[in-house]
C-alpha cells in the first residue's frame, strides 16, 4: 500500500533536503507507526545492540535500524 505524504510531512521533506540531511533521494518520515508497522518484521527486541557505529562508535540498536530502514523506504 502506497502511502501518501501529508502536508507536514512533505514540509519535513523540504527540511531535509534543505539542511543537508539527505543524498539527494526522498526520505520517508519515520512516525511511530512507521517504525512500529517496521519493527513487527523481526523478533529481535528493539533495544538490542546489533553492533557500534562509527564514525564516534555509538551503539546501534534493532529500533535504530528499524528507523533507518523506514528513513530508506524499506520493507518490513
Amino acid at each position: 500500500m502506497t502511502e501518501l505524504l501529508t502536508l507536514e510531512e512533505s514540509d519535513a521533506q523540504e527540511a531535509f533536503f534543505e539542511n543537508g540531511w539527505t543524498d539527494g533521494l526522498p526520505v520517508v518520515p519515520p512516525t511511530r507507526v512507521r517504525v512500529h508497522r517496521m519493527l513487527k518484521g523481526t523478533r529481535r527486541d528493539p533495544k538490542e545492540v546489533v553492533g557500534m557505529m562509527p564514525p564516534d562508535y555509538q551503539p546501534c540498536t534493532v529500533e535504530k535500524v528499524a528507523i533507518n530502514a523506514v528513513m530508506a523506504g524499506c520493507l518490513p
